[in-house]
This record gives C-alpha cells, structure tokens and sequence, in this order.
C-alpha cells in the first residue's frame, strides 16, 4: 500500500512538472494539456504497476474468485481514454467502441484460461495474439487520443496495459519477463546482440537496397536518447511483449524438441519478419527479411535473461539508429 501511494504520487507530481514545463514553452489551454497528461499518466501508472508481482497476484486472484470481475476489470482503462476525450472535447463514440472491442475480445478469448492455467500454447492464445496486434498493424486505433492532434502516444501503452491483463492475469502466463528498467546482464546481452545483429543487417540491408546510410549533422546526444527513450516504450516494449514475452515464451513452454528455446527463438522472428510485409510497398520482403534478422538477435537477448526489458533495448537501439543514419 505505502508503495502505491508512493507510486502515485511520484506520478502526480510528474504531470503537474510536465505540464508547467509544457505551458513555459507553448502556449496550449491548460485544462486540456492537464487532461491529456493525466491520461497519460494513468497508463504509465497501470504498466508500472504490471511490472510488480504483488499487484499482478492480486488482479490474479480477484479474475479467479469471480468471472464477471475477471470480465469487467480490464474495462477500468477507458478511464484515462474518458478523461483525455471530455477534458479536450474529442469525445467519440466510435472510438470509444472501438477500445471496448480492443479489450473485450483478447479477454473473452482467455477468459476460460484463468481457472486453469496451461503453460503451453493453445488457439485460444493465437486468437488473442492476432486481436492485440492486427488493430495495431492496420492502424484501427490510430486518432482515437486525438489531442494534441498527431500525438497518439497514448495508443501504444494502451495496447501494453490490455496485453498485460489477458496473459499475466487471465492467461497466468508464467516467465513473459514484464521490465522496463535494465539490470546490468539486461545491458550486456542487449548491446551484444545489438552490435552482432548490426554487422549483419546493415550490410544485409545495403545489399538489399533497403538501408541507404547518410549523414546526419543534426543528431546530437540529446536528440538521439530522446528518440531513443521514443521508441522504447512506444515501440520496442509493447513488440517485444507481444512476440517475445507472450509468443516466444509459450512456444518454449510447448515444444518437445530438446532445443525448444532455440526453434522458439527462430519461430517468433520469423513470425516477426512476417508481420512487417504490410509495410509499403506491400508486401515488403526486404524489410521482412531485416525485421526477421532482427528479431533473432532480440529474441536471443530475451532468452538469455527472461526479461522483456533485455530485448527491447537492442530493438529500441536499432530503430533509433536507423532513424538517424539509414
């Protein structure tokens, strides 16, 4: 309890920082800018809040004495969507069906699942993978946090908190590795497979006329952890959640071959590099092929440590870098 306080209150203090940094600089209304941080804030509150044992035993334990609260929990997370929407006057109710359709199909999918937890892959499980990542990929979530117009930061941690609940609480997914700050083996692992998936995708990509290096005289350190921190907890997390923590990790709970981890490894990236041929122009195979090299090297560094926050940092490395200088 006194943690949560805690928790809350260093949340609480951080929005209202952010929003007289913001208000210093730009002149936006400051009820709607107060909105739009404190929506944003509860996310960030409720991933936090994943990535400690105590409350994800908790949500555990409450989806198991009752199914209509297992149901009905997930639902608590349009609140910062409501708050966002009526404090900034964007309120949609397409949007809004939408988010509930986001949430409700994954957790009636896993429903069944929190009274008996397998520890292996099962329909059930692809079904509600496919339904947190297709919207994602085809862009159907895209403007709903419509304010400040062209900044859906919020859309990515949504998506995070619905996958956390189906598969830590519902699912009772064992070892998915649920981090976001680094240890120091994270490091290690993270920045040798970096730097051994970089010696081969780049020249890979070059020859493939699909990285085309430049330079770039406006990157600075500052401009390159900014994008860097970015693409971390927008991109990479929420990706390698999905295909890493919950993906990789049942296969490797599945499989009976005695090198299960490693054809779990080379399954998921080439499951990875599949679900980047929608990029234009479509299919793209190039990107598809580099996306399946990097995944390889991503997937390694979670296998090594067993912690989504070991994986994400080579995959947030590599789209900074290609942001900057491919």
């Amino acid at each position: 309890m006194k943690r949560a306080i805690i928790l809350f209150g260093s949340v609480t203090l951080l929005v209202g920082l952010a929003e007289g940094g913001v208000l210093l600089q730009v002149k936006l209304p400051p009820l709607p800018l107060a909105c739009a941080l404190s929506s944003l804030a509860l996310l960030l509150l409720v991933i936090v809040s994943f990535t400690t044992t105590a409350f994800v035993r908790q949500l555990r334990h409450w989806a198991t004495e009752s199914a209509l609260l297992a149901f009905t929990m997930p639902f608590l997370l349009l609140i910062p969507y409501l708050v966002l929407a009526f404090g900034t006057g964007t309120f949609n109710l397409t949007a809004l069906g939408k988010l509930v359709a986001y949430i409700a199909v994954p957790v009636l999918l896993l429903l069944p699942d929190r009274l008996r937890p397998i520890q292996r892959l099962s329909w059930r499980d692809l079904a509600a993978m496919l339904a947190l990542g297709l919207p994602i990929a085809a862009h159907w979530l895209n403007g709903i946090w419509a304010w400040p117009p062209g900044l859906d930061f919020p859309r990515p941690f949504f998506a995070v908190c619905v996958a956390a609940y189906a598969f830590a609480v519902l699912r009772n997914l064992e070892g998915i590795g649920f981090r976001l700050g680094w240890r120091k083996g994270d490091l290690a692992d993270g920045l040798a497979n970096f730097v051994f998936m970089a010696l081969l995708v780049i020249p890979i990509g070059i020859a493939l006329g699909f990285l085309l290096p430049h330079a770039n005289v406006q990157a600075s350190v500052l401009s390159f952890l900014v994008q860097l921190a970015v693409v971390y907890f927008t991109v990479a997390i929420p990706e390698e959640l999905l295909f890493r923590g919950i993906l990789q990790n049942l296969l490797a709970k599945t499989l009976t071959a005695k090198r299960r981890s490693l054809y779990a490894l080379l399954i998921t990236a080439t499951v990875f590099g599949l679900a980047h041929l929608h990029h234009p122009p479509t299919p793209n195979w190039r990107y598809a092929i580099l996306a399946a090299v990097a995944g390889f090297f991503y997937g390694n560094a979670y296998r090594a440590r067993q912690r989504l926050s070991a994986a994400a940092l080579p995959h947030a490395l590599a789209d900074t870098v290609w942001h900057f200088w491919f």
